[in-house]
């Protein structure tokens, strides 16, 4: 394949990507305007135990915790979920649902880590609630920290096994994004053994779930089973989409990754052949359109009263770090000891262009600006400390490297446009160090 044909085949991606986005294929998630992708409680928890809660606002009555709890396998063991009852943030558990009889809790953890005794204390806590005569869950609920407290502190001297409760009917589902095991730090007195935790003749239902599996198996389930219902099915897409964001398993079909390493008309050889070369050749490739830009702009950087410098990429200039070189530099041709250029720089040991922006520099000078010098000199310019200019900022100068090679034209031209550079410049002529 040819480099000509090559480019115009991205080129034409590349249109048709932009089309797609501008039809709807973009990344827009009403969630994650409101919360990071990795919110354990008001993103997934609340999203998760919102689905599963049989009265829940979706009026789909236990569709939801049907799907889940077969997704996790438990739906034989659970039984009936009509009367079930799901709750976020139960005495801190993160998901707990109960029918009554059957208990499960949902530790969620995406990043965070995990905390002393906790699904320990969490075990206790519904274990002991099951030996006591109560059937209204919900009155317990109120003000969920200090419940906790009072029963782990009365669980210290008085356990569930002394009160006559079951641990057969609780089961500890430990959520994550990829599969991992809950630490010895959290699981306290239990250990896992198999398909349960265990604590002396005590066992509970264990069992290790994923975002990556059993909970995008769950959504994808969920979305057939409310079919053409398009609040439902679009808040399913949404979550869906943070779900395989925290997993990686996000695919962008429009990506220029796919596009090159598509077969289909078996171009994926010819194609990273010339990616590869391409690869190879950067630093030749960024010179050349370095070049071919400042070339570009000749004439209008002479008529604004600037001149082209060019060195080779091992003269190192100015009061910058010595592995720095300028081999591309827009200077002011009337200019004093010191003034403001535009520059290409370029990494000697590391044999790569880096950025490009805005620096002082010292008229015939190979080697750094003092300091004291330098400071003085943004002192008697009333100015903050400038290592770079930003154009796209309010603020017309921004403390940050440019480092967008392809805005070079853009921020070129910004510069030669820009009236605060003549001004500096002009008063920098009547400085004296």
């Amino acid at each position: 394949m040819e480099y000509r044909e090559f480019f115009e085949r991205v080129k034409g991606f590349l249109e048709q990507a932009e089309i797609h986005k501008r039809r709807g294929n973009n990344d827009f998630n009403p969630y994650l305007e409101m919360w990071s992708e990795s919110n354990e409680v008001k993103l997934h928890s609340a999203l998760i135990s919102g689905f599963l809660n049989p009265l829940g606002n979706h009026y789909q009555g236990d569709v939801f915790l049907e799907t889940f709890l077969e997704s996790v396998g438990l739906k034989a063991w659970f039984g009936n979920t009509r009367n079930a009852r799901v709750y976020k943030e139960y005495k801190n558990i993160d998901v707990y649902i109960t029918n009554g009889e059957r208990h499960i809790i949902v530790e969620n953890k995406i990043w965070a880590g995990d905390q002393d005794r906790q699904i320990e204390r969490y075990i206790e806590i519904i274990a002991k609630e099951q030996s006591r005569d109560s059937s209204d869950i919900e009155s317990s609920e109120i003000d969920s920290n200090d419940m906790e407290s009072n029963e782990l502190e009365s669980s210290e001297s008085e356990t569930p096994q002394e009160q006559g409760a079951s641990y057969d009917n609780i089961a500890v589902l430990y959520l994550a994004p990829d599969e991992r095991n809950p630490s010895v730090y959290s699981l306290g007195k239990w250990e896992i053994q198999g398909e349960y935790l265990v604590n002396g003749d005590n066992k509970v239902r264990f069992k290790a779930i994923t975002y990556k599996e059993e909970i995008l198996a769950w959504i994808e389930n969920s979305q057939a089973k409310v079919g053409c219902i398009t609040s439902l099915n679009a808040a399913l897409l949404f979550y869906k989409d943070v779900v395989q964001i925290i997993t990686n398993t996000k695919e962008n079909t429009m990506s220029i990754e796919n596009f090159l390493t598509d077969n289909k008309d078996n171009n994926m050889q010819e194609n990273m052949e010339i990616v590869f070369e391409i690869l190879e050749n950067k630093d030749k490739i960024i010179e050349s359109y370095c070049e071919a830009i400042v070339e570009k702009c000749r004439e209008q950087i002479e008529s604004k009263d600037f001149e082209i410098v060019k060195t080779s990429k091992d003269k190192k200039m100015g009061r910058w770090n010595n592995d720095l070189s300028y081999p591309f530099m827009i200077k002011p041709k009337n200019c004093g000891k010191y003034y403001f250029a535009f520059c290409v720089e370029y990494y000697i040991q590391k044999e790569e262009y880096s950025c490009y922006g805005v620096r002082i520099f010292e008229q015939d000078s190979d080697s750094n600006m003092d300091d004291n010098i330098y400071s003085k000199i943004i002192e008697y310019l009333n100015v903050e400390e400038i290592w770079w200019l930003n154009y796209n900022q309010k603020d017309w100068w921004y403390y940050e490297f440019d480092t967008s090679i392809t805005e070079l034209e853009s921020n070129l031209q910004a510069f030669l446009d820009s009236s605060n550079i003549k001004a500096l410049n002009e008063k920098l002529k009547e400085y004296q160090a």
